[in-house]
């Protein structure tokens, strides 16, 4: 037997105020992201090792500093 593969395409509407909040989320995830990438680059020119562990406990940090 033949194995059928389905497609489905789904559209996301959101009202102003649900695409002003998922804005801010995703503003806040693109910041997490430059911190992460930033924070890596820095340890990796200064020799050290920089895995998901480090990272984690930076976004750790970076929590209780600020309010989100």
């Amino acid at each position: 037997m033949a194995e059928m593969s389905v497609r489905y395409t789904y559209r996301v509407r959101p009202s102003r105020t649900a695409e002003g909040l998922l804005l801010a989320e995703w503003n806040r995830d693109r910041w997490v992201w430059n911190e992460c990438v930033a924070r890596s680059r820095a340890l990796r020119l200064a020799g050290e090792m920089c895995g998901p562990a480090r990272l984690d406990k930076d976004l750790t940090q970076a929590r209780q500093a600020n309010e989100w």
